[in-house]
Parts: structure tokens; sequence; C-alpha cells
């Protein structure tokens, strides 16, 4: 009986033995999960260019140079990417509607040419079948991938940015030491560019449906991607690498100074207000009545107020965005950080 009871008890001890490894082993495991998913979320953190403004306290012990580089990194691919595709998409408009008679002397088109073309009478409306959307320029196919490629982008950057506040919400840190951000923090990152994508979202959908919005709105989404074209080239100098030859403050300031504001200046508040808008207000007049009598009474008004309100609420962001670019915030950190080197270089 002595002999069982011993080896019961031994046997007990060996099972204690097995689930403490066991223990310590899943331990293990949680702990090299833990600084795995620590390590990962600051990645991510530096990979949104947001770990800045979260993680200020783990800085101190860098200097300006090594701070400022860390986080231009993606801010200068994301400017790549825009001024890549602002450049195929101001490319192909010019390509296939330059010699079209809708497409005005302001934005590279022949001098006879009127956005009172915009309006032919011919053309409708393209959701209830072809018959209501005649081709009277032949440029309905043109139009439907460059309006496609412009929804797209859109889509695309709404996923970029939908996807980014998921990763501030999972893997992000308050200021108070808290591990997690709260939704409303990682919403209240990324608002203003979500408001805008789906803004200029839906006003890309809701212009394609119509002809005459369609030719117009191409002209107008002409306008904001080559002026935007000129800014992504401003991030890039910014942004630049320091041994690239972009990093170069002369350079930054003459993009910045010629280039940059005037270009922005007469597209977005010569050629939306004076052209596109004029076009939408004065020049739609006949078309609308005739949309009116093809689907229903007061149609025609909800797609003035629409498509104009749309265009003033554009001209608002504008004005905040030229207060932004005379005042760029950046230029001043460029420099800063410049001087800093040629500084530790001299020492």
């Amino acid at each position: 009986n002595n002999n069982n009871n011993n080896n019961r008890g031994s046997s007990t001890n060996r099972e204690r033995g097995k689930g403490v490894e066991q223990n310590n082993d899943s331990f293990a495991i949680f702990r090299l999960l833990s600084n795995l998913w620590t390590k990962m979320s600051r990645s991510f953190q530096r990979s949104l260019g947001h770990e800045a403004a979260q993680y200020p306290y783990d800085y101190d012990n860098l200097d300006v140079v090594s701070s400022a580089r860390l986080f231009m990194a993606p801010r200068y691919a994301t400017a790549v990417f825009r001024l890549l595709f602002c450049f195929l998409s101001c490319s192909w408009a010019l390509v296939k509607f330059s010699s079209s008679n809708f497409w005005p002397v302001w934005v590279g088109g022949r001098f006879m040419a009127r956005t009172k073309y915009c309006w032919d009478l011919s053309g409708s409306v393209a959701i209830q079948g072809a018959a209501l959307d005649s081709d009277f320029d032949h440029q309905n196919s043109a139009l439907r991938y460059f309006f496609l490629g412009q929804a797209s982008y859109q889509i695309h950057s709404l996923s970029f940015h939908f996807f980014s506040m998921v990763l501030l919400l999972v893997c992000g840190r308050g200021n108070d030491g808290r591990h997690y951000l709260s939704a409303r923090t990682s919403l209240k990152s990324y608002f203003r560019p979500v408001m805008e994508h789906s803004f200029y979202f839906v006003l890309t959908v809701m212009t394609y449906m119509f002809s005459g919005l369609r030719r117009l709105g191409a002209i107008c989404i002409f306008v904001l991607e080559f002026s935007s074209m000129v800014l992504q080239l401003l991030q890039l100098c910014i942004n630049a690498p320091e041994q690239s030859r972009l990093k170069n403050m002369t350079l930054i300031q003459f993009v910045h100074r010629f280039l940059a504001i005037p270009v922005f200046i007469y597209c977005r508040f010569f050629v939306l207000p004076f052209i596109v808008q004029y076009s939408a207000w004065f020049e739609s007049t006949m078309w609308l009545k005739q949309i009116e009598h093809a689907l229903a009474p007061g149609v025609a008004m909800v797609i003035y107020i629409f498509f104009n309100g749309m265009l003033l609420l554009a001209f608002g962001f504008n004005l905040v965005y030229l207060r932004r670019l005379l005042f760029h915030p950046s230029l001043a950190q460029v420099s800063n950080t410049q001087q800093t080197v040629v500084t530790k270089k001299e020492d």
C-alpha cells in the first residue's frame, strides 16, 4: 500500500510539473507575441507618419535631423504616388479632350472652343439606357475611362484612410500613456481627408450621370488635378531624402513661390469660378429645361442647386488650402533642419 501511495504521489508531482512547464511555455509565448505586437504597432505608426504626435517622449534623445527624417519617408512616398497619378490624369485629359469644342483655351484647348458646347441638347442622362445618353461629340468612351480613374483614386484614398484609422485605433497609444487610442481620437486624425475624398467621390459620380455636367466636370477635375500636381511636386521636394538634389532650399522656395502659388491661384481662383462656375450658372439653362421635361418636374432645380452648391463648397476648401499654402509650416521646418545640418558639418 505504501508503495502504491508513493507511486501515486510521484505521478501526481510529475503531472503538476508538466502543468507548470506548460503554463511557463504559454506565458513565454504570450510575452513573445506581446513584444512582437508592440514592435509592429510602432512600425505601423511610423509608416503612417503619426508617431511623432503620439509618442513625443520617445524622441527626447533624437536630434532635429533624425526626427525629421523619420517622418518624411511616408509623406515622400505619398507625394510620389499622387504626383504620378495627377500627371497621368492630366496627360490623358489633354490628349483626349484638348481638340474638343467644349475644352476651352484656358485649360489647353482650342481658341474657338467654348464651355457652352458642354450643354448640347442632344445629350441627357446615363441612367436609363443609351437612348437618353447620346454621344454627340464622340467623347463618351474617353470620358467614361477618365471618370473611372478618378473614382478609383478616391476609393483608393478612402480605403487607405479607413485602414489607417483602424491601425491608429488598434496600435496607437495616447499622450496619457494608455495603450489604445480611442475611436474619437482615431477619427479626429483622419476626419478632414476622409470628408474631402468622400465629397469629391460623390461629386465625381453625380457629375458623370449627366452629359453636360460630365464634360464640364472633366474640365473641373483637370484643373484640380493640374494644381494638385504642382502641390505634390512641392511636397516631393520638402520630404525628399537629404542626399537628393530635390532637397535644396533654393529649389523648394522657387517651386513654392513661382510654381505652386501662381498655378494654384490661376486654377482654383480663376478657372474654377470664372469658367466652370460661370458655365454652370448661366450656360446650362436650356439643357436643364430639357432634363426637366425628360425626367420629372423639379429635377432641374435639384441638379442646379446640387452642382453649384458643390462648387461653392469646393471654393471654400480652396480658401483654406490657399492660406495653408501661403504660410506652409513645413518650409520653416526644412529650413531649420538644413541649418542644423550645416552647423553640424562646420563643427
